[in-house]
Formats: structure tokens, sequence, C-alpha cells
């Protein structure tokens, strides 16, 4: 509804000055005429039963109607308020100055009391342009309300945060090939089929020994994919009991299940969609989920434990594990098909023993990341270091340096200062030699020599039989017979 030209309060839900016609607008609108009366008795009823205190003032600041709420606050009754002047009951109020300037005030504070803050509308009733009236509301009975609201706000916002930055974690990839320490021809080429297979859109199965960093390849593959700015969603087929590793996957639906979530849970191939799907150990995953996980590859399709819709997910799946799948395909624990499905793209992370030229390296990473860049290793103790067997791998290294950190005091690693297993590692290798026979011992150390050298060379086979003084065709025979790659 429209007067003069204004439009009337709350029309489009913004609180305005409440505009008021000639008696002339009210007459246009005749079939309203006769039910004043009630409209009238309507608003009272509704304006007594309010949860907010509503006062209407004249234009001399005079109390013409007052609900039931305010009266109660105000310590009095309807009957003996109306007519008081509004100062009468807030000594200090400012609807006498919105009376002279006509424009209201909202969200106010107001002191009723020395223990009573309200907080209040002032909204004037305007008519030809001049305040002949000012209803006052109140927005909240005590100002404590609102700081309770605010603080209640605050808690839940704080939170919300924690949650998302924990999902945000949860969902995100946070390493890429740089993160990927060492130099070794082995190591590199590793790296360079990954990020060839990333750039791809297949399944990607990655194999190595405990330790030796086929996460940080799953995440690299991640972020080198067109699907970098997707979800990551890492799952450890190991650590999770296998009774609710179907729910873990693709989720459940309310009550399917005693104890199952009252409005269900989405699995972690749905919250990969658009994304990566990382399953960690994947070995370890029963055959019933096998065949489930075979069926979504092949459809795009989820169905939900308990559920009868099916939902179409697109992910990528990255794979992982430090099992023989192919011996477990034998003795009927891996599903051969799931197998070949996932072997199409296959990485192999090689083990830190064989990479001894990356060990040096590595440790200059971990001390940079401890913040003891400073620190230097001791000539016996990196020998030490080098020749260990490592059978923890990377992981095995990197807490090894921070042990030896943590006891070294001048300024220097030194051999008492590495874990025992590395120190008495080199006493049981001269004790094997008189075990095992000469030649045995003989061709290990040569193997040895040969990788090394291979390794300094830069994987130079020219280079490396000239550093070892032997042809390339006796070189390239020795590494055939020790099964020693080269490029």
């Amino acid at each position: 509804m429209k007067t003069k030209g204004k439009e009337a309060a709350l029309e489009d839900n913004k609180i305005r000055p409440i505009c008021l016609g000639e008696p002339a607008d009210i007459k246009k609108n005749g079939c309203l005429i006769g039910n004043v009366e009630a409209l009238v008795d309507v608003l009272q009823v509704v304006f007594d039963n309010a949860y907010s205190g509503i006062i209407l003032c004249d234009k001399k600041s005079r109390i013409l109607y007052i609900n039931h709420f305010y009266a109660e606050l105000l310590g009095t009754t309807k009957e003996k308020a109306i007519g008081r002047h509004i100062k009468k009951y807030f000594p200090c109020s400012r609807l006498p100055g919105v009376l002279k300037t006509g424009q209201m005030e909202l969200g106010r504070r107001c002191s009723l009391r020395s223990n009573l803050d309200l907080l209040v509308n002032r909204i004037p009733i305007v008519s030809n342009d001049e305040a002949v009236g000012v209803i006052l509301q109140t927005v909240f009975k005590n100002y404590a309300e609102i700081h309770e609201l605010m603080t209640r706000m605050s808690q839940l916002e704080r939170k919300v945060n924690y949650y998302k930055r924990g999902l945000d974690s949860v969902l995100t990839a946070t390493y890429n090939f740089d993160s990927i320490v060492g130099r070794s021809p082995r190591l590199i080429e590793s790296k360079s089929m990954a990020a060839r297979y990333a750039e791809t859109d297949g399944s990607v199965l990655i194999l190595g020994a405990t330790g030796t960093g086929k996460e940080l390849f799953a995440h690299a593959v991640h972020m080198a994919s067109p699907r970098s700015q997707g979800a990551f969603v890492c799952v450890n087929c190991a650590a999770i009991p296998k009774e609710l590793i179907e729910s873990e996957l693709f989720g459940y639906e309310a009550g399917a299940f005693t104890g199952a979530r009252p409005k269900g849970k989405s699995g972690k191939i749905e919250l990969s969609d658009g994304g990566t799907l990382f399953l960690d150990e994947i070995g370890d995953l029963p055959l019933s989920a096998q065949a489930k996980l075979l069926r979504v590859l092949e459809t795009k399709e989820i169905e939900k434990l308990g559920g009868l819709k099916k939902v179409k997910v697109d992910f990528r799946l990255v794979a992982a594990t430090n099992k023989d799948l192919r011996a477990m395909i034998r003795c009927d624990e891996f599903r051969e098909d799931l197998f070949y499905r996932l072997n199409t793209m296959c990485v192999e992370v090689p083990p830190l023993a064989e990479r001894p030229e990356d060990i040096p390296v590595l440790i200059s990473h971990f001390l940079k990341i401890m913040g003891k860049s400073s620190l230097k290793i001791g000539e016996r103790a990196m020998r030490l270091l080098e020749s260990y067997s490592w059978p923890g791998n990377v992981r095995e290294l990197k807490n090894a340096i921070q042990s030896a950190v943590s006891l070294a005091y001048s300024g220097k690693i030194h051999t008492e200062d590495l874990p025992y297993e590395i120190r008495s590692f080199n006493s049981s290798r001269k004790n094997q030699v008189l075990l095992n026979p000469l030649s045995k011992e003989v061709g290990l150390y040569e193997k040895g020599v040969i990788s090394n050298t291979l390794s300094r060379s830069g994987g130079n086979m020219s280079r490396t039989a000239r550093m070892l003084g032997i042809s390339r065709s006796t070189l390239y025979e020795k590494c055939r017979a020790y099964d020693i790659r080269y490029s």
C-alpha cells in the first residue's frame, strides 16, 4: 500500500516510518471502512499477546497504548500507564527527539532500571511529513540476552571454523613432487613415471615397503592432476575394522544399522566426488568390499548401506600397498579382476637401502625441517648411516635423526648419538662374514660399489665403467647378474 507516494512500513520487510494518508485515501478503500473497529480489536489482541513490548505515543509523548508485556515490565497496569508522559517511566527517553526529527532509531540500548537494560526500536508515525506519534518496541527484554546470544553465536562460529579447518585438512592434499626428496636414479625414475600418470585420469597403484613414502606419491599425483582443485580423501584400509569398512567407503542411510547416525552418513567415495580417493594399504581391504569397489569403478555409481537409490560419483582412485598382491591372488585373498583394474598404471617406490645416495640429502632435509640446519654429521656417523639396511626406510631415518638431534651437544652428530640398532649393525655384519660364503660377501660388496658409482655418475654407463676401471660390456654383465637397474 502506498500513501502520498511513500511505501507503508514493512512492505518489503524493511522497517520504515509509518506514513498515514488523508481520510480521502481511506474512503477509496470503502470495503475496509466497515471493518475498522474489528481490525482494531484484532490488532489489540495481537499486541497484547506479543512477546515483545509495544507502546504507542502521541506527538506530545503521551502513552496512547501499551500492551500487557510492557506494562508488567514497567511494574504498572495498562490503565495507569495510558495518558502518562513517556518520561514517567523512561526519564532519559529519546522518544521526544524522534518526534522532532522524524528519524527512526533501531536497536538502541535503553536503561529501564539499574539492573535492567533493553534493546528498543523507536519508529515514528508520519502524516503530511510530520511525526504525529511514535511506536516504542522492545527487541530484547534484557540486554544480557543479547550478550548471551552473541556469546553462543561466537562459540558456534568457532566450532564451525574448527570443524571446517579439520575437514579441509582431511580433504586436501598436502605434498607435491617437490616434497619427495632424493636424487638417486631409481627415485627420479619413479617420480617421472608418477608425474606422467598424474596427467591422465586412470587408477594408479603405488607399491613399496613400509616407510618409503607411498602416501607422498599419492598426494603428488593428485596435486599434479586435472583434479587438483577437488577433494583428496585418504582412507587407511588397515586402520578401519572390517565390519565398518563398507559403511566408511560407501556411506549409509538413516537407520541402516544399530548405532548409525539418525541422518545417515556420506561415504568416503561420495566425499571424493570430483577429486581423488586414496586407499592406503588396499591389500587389507576385505574381499566383500573389493567386489563392491570394483563395481563402483566400473559403473561410477554407489549404493549406500540401507539405501535403494544409486548415487553417481566421479572420482579417481589411487591405491597403495606394501603387500605382494599377486601372491595374495594365488591365496584367494585379493581379487584378480580388481588387481588388473588397478595395475594399469603402477609406480614402485624403491626402498632406502637401494638408494644410499639419497641418505645425505634426506638428512639435510630433516635437519632443515627441525630448525637444525647448522648441525653437522660426523664422518664415521655418516658412514654408519649410509651402510645401515634401513628396514623402516625413510620413516626410520627421520626418527633416527630426530633422536640423534636430541642427544647431540657439540654442534655435530657423532656415532654415539645414533640409535643402538644403527651402531650395532656393522658389528653384526662383521660376524656374518664368518657365516656366509666368501663369494656371497664379495658379491654383495661388489653390487654396492657398482650401485653407488652408477648413482654418482648420474646413470652414465660409460663414465661408470671408466670410474670402476672395467669395460662397458663387463659393467652390463655385472648389472644383469646383480639385478642392478640402469638407463
